[in-house]
């Protein structure tokens, strides 16, 4: 009854107040060729609902934009959540925002080094690439030198973790209701960063700073069979770089970040290029080649990353993106491909498909994919947008 009456109040805010109304509803199956470690269901189905409001005024944005989440299998999964809530003051050369909002910081197409202002949903995939709306009071000003964000961020928002039935997760329960904070304030502790980011011909740059409570929590032990860890969410300082340089149709990308607080200070960075073959074959379709490295002080051996992505520039945007992990210590392999395509003008129908592979099970070293070894799926999602 709450769900729906959410929904309910949601519409009737639109048709009083909103000026624009936007918004998409998200069906998915997730598709597991094997049984769970821990016997987890093959068959995993779930629907979002993300209606938007948007009004815009001469110095004004008002931005809404909720998600709702329901899933078959697994509770700890169902969501709901502000994604956008703020308002949005435009001047000459000063932004403000006030609310809640989403902001990604980044150019790499694999590992996100800097992305962290706002906390990662990891119960929506393990790529890391969903996130959770950040209450914030950000500053943007514009000047000659570049654009300089200055952040204040509210109220820490947890990271979502699987629960027993979920699929993707690590082979323990992690309690977040008994999460831990180095910080005495806990959640309640407002957390500051800044970006400053300009461009000089071909090169795009930017330097960021961020102080306050980690996105990445450290998984301790508790002693409880049931519930053997938890989140312990430390204080960190992060330095960030991003950097991108056009040559023609080659991308160079690097993202570096130096970050200090969780145990001795460490650095880690995602560097590659991504390369774009116009028109092969004499045709529309644009061929990408992305090659993407990582590094990373705390581990023995990262992952490197060797991609395409088919662009076929018809009417109904055709997409194609595919590529192979490899971790050349651990042995592991993984292979990902996503494709999508709009129906007509209301909907997109998308595809993905994901496998590991554990190239040789006598190798002692730490595995990346151990905890998903049975969780090659084939997932379609059909999205209706509003």
């Amino acid at each position: 009854m709450k769900f729906l009456s959410t929904i309910v109040a949601l519409f009737l805010f639109n048709n009083i107040f909103a000026h624009e109304f936007l918004g998409e509803v998200i069906l998915e199956n997730r598709y597991f060729l094997n049984e769970g470690t821990s016997y987890q269901d093959k068959i995993h189905s779930s629907f979002s609902y993300s209606p938007e409001i948007f009004h815009e005024e001469e110095d004004y944005i008002f931005h809404l934009k909720p998600k709702i989440r329901k899933d078959s299998q697994d509770p700890k999964r169902n969501l709901l959540d502000l994604q956008e809530f703020y308002l949005l003051h435009i001047g000459e050369e000063r932004e403000i925002k006030f609310g809640i909002s989403k902001e990604f910081w980044g150019v790499t197409e694999t590992t996100h080094r800097v992305d962290i202002i706002n906390q990662t949903d990891f119960t929506e995939g393990f790529d890391g690439e969903e996130k959770l709306g950040q209450p914030m009071v950000k500053v943007s000003l514009e000047e000659e030198w570049g654009v300089l964000d200055i952040y204040a961020l509210f109220s820490f928002r947890e990271r979502q973790f699987s629960g027993q039935e979920g699929r993707l997760r690590l082979p323990f329960i992690i309690d977040k209701n008994e999460s831990i904070y180095e910080s005495s304030a806990k959640n309640k502790r407002t957390d500051f960063a800044a970006r400053w980011s300009n461009y000089y011909d071909q090169l795009d740059i930017a330097i960021s700073y961020f102080s306050g409570t980690t996105r990445e929590p450290r998984l301790v032990p508790t002693g409880s069979i049931d519930k053997p860890l938890i989140p312990y969410y430390e204080t960190i300082d992060q330095f960030g770089l991003e950097l991108l340089y056009l040559i023609g149709s080659l991308a160079i990308k690097v993202e570096a970040i130096s970050r200090a607080g969780q145990g001795d200070r460490f650095s880690a960075a995602t560097y590659g290029f991504e390369y774009t073959q116009v028109g092969i074959f004499d045709s529309r379709i644009d061929l990408g080649w992305i090659f993407e490295g990582n590094h990373d002080d705390r581990l023995k051996s990262s992952p490197t990353v060797l991609g395409t992505r088919l662009s076929f520039n018809d009417e109904l945007d055709t997409q194609i993106l595919s590529g192979f992990i490899w971790n050349d210590v651990s042995k592991e392999l993984g292979f990902l491909l996503e494709s999508s395509r709009r129906v007509g003008e209301c909907c997109l129908i998308a595809l993905e498909g994901v496998y590991f592979e554990d190239t040789d099970e006598d190798n002692n070293e730490p595995k990346l994919f151990e905890a998903f070894r049975e969780d090659d799926f084939f997932k379609i999602e059909f999205t209706y947008y509003l």
